[in-house]
C-alpha cells in the first residue's frame, strides 16, 4: 500500500486524487492533507480518509480551529503545515496541487527527502526549475507530472533519451475565446472566461488556459522536466483535446498519447507507476471521434504564450517576473479590477521594468517574486 500526502486538497486535482483513493482503498492510504483557507472541508476529509496530519497552510494559526481537531490529528500552519506535510507520516508519494509559487518549498522539501512528487504545479518549475533540477539530480527521486499534456509526454518518452528527439508538441484546446474577435476578447468576463470547452480546472488555470499563459508555463516546464531546450518544444491547438501531446523523432514518427479529457487519468497514472491501475475515466469510443483538428496558436490574438517564449529564451530570472506578474494579474481579474486584457499588459509592463532582477537563490526567488507581485497589485 502506498502512502500518499495530498498538498491542496480541497482544491480540483486534490478532489479527484481523493476520489481515485477512495476507489482503490487496497493500494493507496492518506498520511497528511493540506488546504489554503477550508479548515472545515480539510478537518472532514482528513476524518474520512484517516489523514495522521492536516495543514492549514493560509493562515500564520488558528486556535479556534486547532480546539476542533481530534488528538490523533495534528496540526500545522502557514508554510510550516505544508513542510511538514511532506514528512508526516513517512509519506511515499507527494502530491504537490497547490496554486502559484507556493509548490516551490514542498517540491524542494520532498526531493530533499528523496521522496517520489507527483506535481500539479507549474509555476515551482518555471520558477525555481534550475534548483530543482539540482535536487533531483543529488536525491534520484521522481517528478512524475499531473498535468495531462506532459502526463502525456512522459508516457510518449517511456523513459527513452531525449537525444533522438526532434521536438515536443503540446496541445492546446484553444480555450473559450479560440473564435472570438481579438477586440472582444480584451473585454471578456470572468464568468466568460472560466467556461473552458473541454476541462474542469480551478480557476487560476482555467483562466490561464483563456490568456493561453497556461501552455507557455508548460512549455518552460518541460524544458526542465524533460531536460530540451525550447527551440524543441512547439504548440499547436488541437479543439477536441483527445490528443494530449505528441512527441517526434529525428526519422520524422511521431508518438501521440490520446485519453479522455479527464485529470484522474494523469493522477491515477503518477500514483500507480510502475503498473497501470484499471480506469477510472472511461475510454475512447473511436467511431465517436468524427474529427481530430490542429491549428497554429495565434500569438497576436493570444500574446501571452509570445511572452512565456521569450521569457523563457532570454533566461535568468525573466520565468520567474513573468509568471510573478501573471499570478498577481489573474488575481485582480478574478476579483473585477481589471479587464482580462489587462492581465496581458501586466505581464509585458513587469517583464520590461524588472529585467534587472535576479533569480538563482532561493532568496533571489522570493524577493524577487514578492517585488514584481507588489508591483502589479499597486498598479491599479
Amino acid at each position: 500500500m502506498k502512502k500518499i500526502a495530498i498538498l491542496g486538497a480541497t482544491g480540483s486535482i486534490g478532489r479527484q486524487a481523493l476520489d481515485i483513493i477512495e476507489k482503490f482503498p487496497e493500494k493507496f492510504c492518506v498520511t497528511a492533507l493540506t488546504a489554503h483557507a477550508n479548515g472545515d472541508e480539510l478537518l472532514r476529509l482528513a476524518k474520512k480518509f484517516g489523514a495522521g496530519y492536516i495543514g492549514l497552510t493560509g493562515c500564520g494559526g488558528n486556535k479556534e480551529f486547532a480546539s476542533k481537531v481530534p488528538a490523533h490529528i495534528r496540526v500545522g500552519f502557514g508554510l510550516s503545515g505544508l513542510l511538514e506535510s511532506c514528512s508526516e507520516g513517512s509519506p511515499d508519494i507527494v502530491l504537490i496541487a497547490v496554486v502559484g509559487i507556493a509548490g516551490l518549498p514542498p517540491l524542494i522539501e520532498s526531493l530533499d527527502r528523496g521522496t517520489k512528487v507527483a506535481l500539479a504545479n507549474k509555476e515551482s518549475l518555471v520558477c525555481g526549475g534550475h534548483i530543482v533540477r539540482q535536487k533531483q539530480a543529488a536525491s534520484k527521486a521522481e517528478i512524475f507530472p499531473v498535468d495531462s499534456e506532459l502526463c502525456a509526454i512522459y508516457q510518449c518518452l517511456g523513459g527513452m533519451d531525449t537525444k533522438g528527439l526532434s521536438r515536443l508538441i503540446l496541445t492546446a484546446s484553444g480555450g473559450p475565446f479560440f473564435d472570438w474577435p481579438a477586440k472582444k476578447i480584451q473585454n471578456a468576463t470572468v464568468e466568460q472566461a472560466l467556461r473552458h470547452p473541454n476541462w474542469r480546472m480551478g480557476k487560476k488555470i482555467t483562466v490561464d488556459c483563456a490568456t493561453y499563459m497556461n501552455k507557455g508555463l508548460e512549455i518552460i516546464e518541460s524544458r526542465w522536466l524533460f531536460d530540451v531546450p525550447h527551440e524543441k518544444i512547439d504548440v499547436v491547438v488541437h479543439r477536441q483535446s483527445i490528443i494530449h501531446s505528441m512527441i517526434e523523432y529525428n526519422d520524422g514518427a511521431v508518438i501521440a498519447q490520446l485519453g479522455p479529457t479527464d485529470m484522474r487519468q494523469a493522477i491515477q497514472y503518477a500514483f500507480g507507476h510502475p503498473k497501470r491501475l484499471s480506469s477510472v475515466v472511461g475510454r475512447l469510443d473511436f467511431p465517436k471521434i468524427r474529427q481530430l483538428t490542429f491549428d497554429e496558436p495565434d500569438l497576436k490574438k493570444f500574446p501571452c504564450l509570445k511572452h512565456a517564449k521569450d521569457a523563457l529564451a532570454a533566461g535568468g530570472a525573466m520565468p520567474l517576473i513573468m509568471n510573478a506578474a501573471n499570478e498577481a494579474a489573474v488575481d485582480l481579474f478574478l476579483e473585477r479590477k481589471i479587464p482580462f486584457g489587462g492581465i496581458e499588459r501586466l505581464v509585458c509592463a513587469a517583464m520590461d521594468r524588472f529585467a534587472h532582477l535576479k533569480g538563482e537563490t532561493l532568496l533571489e526567488i522570493y524577493n524577487t517574486d514578492k517585488e514584481v507581485k507588489n508591483y502589479v497589485y499597486k498598479s491599479l
